[in-house]
């Protein structure tokens, strides 16, 4: 665009002009415009390339890193935590995905505690019940007892960080 406006103006007046001495000053004009402005062009790409590169690696790279820690959360890493390297942009987003990660590894402890505890009771429950034979309630412990550690289970394909 800066080429069109600078040159084809001058073009213009070069073919419509009628005196061979104002064509030749825009002759002139068009070479000395020529001579400063492809530096300047130049010198534009390739600041504008280094920026750009600059740029999106700060950028992206971040982006790259969010995708691999979310990958690892989906797998049931908890342990993992979010760290960007100096100077990269999207640090809100790195405090909030770590707040989010230590959010859900508390709330998984907290239930693996009183699901222990949980488990534990029904445990003895139903060894008590054993041995008292004829208890209708064997069969309900039993499908307690089952339940609870399908939780306990499932809660522990979570790995989370041990402090």
């Amino acid at each position: 665009l800066i080429i069109v406006f600078l040159f084809v103006p001058l073009d213009v007046l070069l073919y419509s002009s009628a005196s061979p001495a104002a064509r030749e000053a825009i002759v002139q004009d068009l070479r000395a415009l020529g001579f400063r402005i492809w530096p300047a062009i130049f010198l534009a790409m390739l600041v504008s390339t280094f920026l750009s590169v600059f740029v999106t690696h700060r950028f992206a790279g971040p982006l790259y890193r969010f995708h691999q820690v979310v990958d690892q959360i989906a797998a049931g890493d908890l342990s993992t935590g979010f760290k960007l390297r100096k100077g990269d942009d999207l640090v809100e987003l790195e405090t909030a995905l770590n707040r989010a990660i230590e959010s859900l590894a508390d709330t998984v402890q907290e239930a693996q505690r009183p699901l222990k505890d949980l488990t534990l009771g029904l445990e003895a429950l139903l060894d008590g019940a054993k041995q008292r034979p004829g208890n209708p309630h064997d069969q309900d412990l039993t499908a307690l007892l089952d339940r609870a550690r399908e939780v306990h289970k499932a809660l522990g394909r979570l790995k989370i960080a041990q402090e």
